[in-house]
């Protein structure tokens, strides 16, 4: 189950947003190849101060209480002043051990620490999911440098014993203390968002996706996916719905026909699910389910996302996801020089949305104070 967030047809209101999100990453994507240079002044830090570590605990009880310490260093030639601001806004931000205040002075090399500490609410019910997603300002900008050295660690309530998902491939899991602690330890990346999710459900399910032919040589060909799914615990589960989507603008339903269904809602787009209600699994039982669509356009990739597997209508699970490569011939040296967008527009295109919607909260709020 590492590494992949799990898309489910039953969860209308987290896909609407991740549309509504998609959607908005698109816009801004566009806007950027626009004005390129304008929006990496506008968006952007650009100065010598890096964030060249990030330590993160997320401690999951009846709520979250996270900390997180960046260590900052000037990798300039000078001294930098800067003001630096934290979202969440209410989480308490201390440097070297004292209350943040502004501005803030680096010497050239100097290396300083800024902690921060809040809680976040979590949902009731048997799912639970997680976004780790603390955002530094420098400036009013966001940083566009790689973190050099990047560890979290979620501990979560007692019980749970697994993960259902992960946007970014965990590096360890252990049992300390009766909790189940989860590590991410990463280099090079860049501040991304960090989603998880779990259910308190003693269930352990696995899926794997496999898709025939691999290498796609036109559009409209048609792809079979075999679906194999396993009850890995100790006890019988039943009511369990495998659960697969597709844009309809890019996919097509071919067999069994009776297994899809094409949901058009009035206020979002339009989506093509497979489903497949398997009663029971005992112990140990594998079953195997096989379906084919129609790729009605070709690109260099066509990924098959992540299916969900739902007990009683929970999330408790997900499978593998799939690239199906083209022989589209691939753009050469010159091309690819000339090639956007550029990589402070791909930083953009993942983050600009957050960026945007935080500092827009923040100015109104100014705006409030001053009127």
């Amino acid at each position: 189950m590492k590494g992949f967030w799990f898309k489910i047809g039953y969860c209308r209101g987290w896909e609407k947003g991740m549309r509504r999100g998609v959607l908005a990453g698109l816009l801004v994507l566009s806007l950027l190849l626009l004005v390129v240079a304008p929006a990496r002044a506008g968006l952007f830090y650009t100065g010598g101060i890096h964030i060249d570590s990030l330590s993160a605990t997320m401690d999951i009880t009846s709520e979250a209480a996270v900390s997180v310490e960046y260590e900052l260093v000037n990798h300039g030639n000078a001294k930098e002043v800067v003001n630096l601001s934290v979202s969440p806004p209410e989480a308490t931000a201390r440097i070297d051990g004292a209350e943040l205040s502004n501005p803030v002075d680096f010497e050239a090399g100097q290396v300083r620490k800024l902690t921060l500490l809040y809680t976040m609410e979590l949902s009731s019910g048997e799912f639970q999911r997680i976004q780790f997603a603390p955002m530094l300002f420098f400036d009013d900008m966001a940083n566009a440098q790689r973190i050099k050295s990047y560890s979290v660690r979620l501990f979560l309530p007692e019980g749970v014993t697994r993960l259902v998902s992960s946007s970014l491939p965990y590096d360890g899991s252990a049992i300390q203390e009766g909790r189940l602690t989860v590590t991410w330890d990463k280099e090079d990346i860049y501040p991304s968002a960090l989603n998880a999710s779990w259910t308190t459900l003693d269930v352990d399910m696995a899926a794997v996706k496999k898709a025939t032919p691999g290498t796609l040589t036109s559009a409209g060909e048609i792809v079979e996916v075999e679906i194999t799914v396993q009850n890995k615990g100790d006890n019988e589960v039943r009511d369990i719905t495998l659960s697969d989507s597709f844009f309809p603008g890019a996919f097509e339903a071919v067999a069994p026909l009776d297994e899809f269904e094409l949901v058009e809602p009035e206020m979002s787009d339009p989506h093509l699910y497979w489903k497949k209600e398997v009663d029971s699994l005992k112990s140990g039982e594998t079953k195997t389910y096989v379906y084919s669509v129609k790729v009605k356009t070709l690109g260099l990739e066509t990924r098959l996302g992540a299916l969900s597997i739902l007990v009683n209508g929970i999330p408790v699970g997900v499978s593998n996801d799939i690239i199906l490569y083209s022989e589209l011939e691939a753009p050469g040296p010159e091309a690819a020089a000339r090639e956007f967008p550029t990589k402070y527009v791909i930083i953009a295109a993942a983050i600009a949305g957050t960026v945007a919607g935080i500092l827009a909260r923040r100015r109104s709020r100014r705006r409030r104070k001053t009127a």
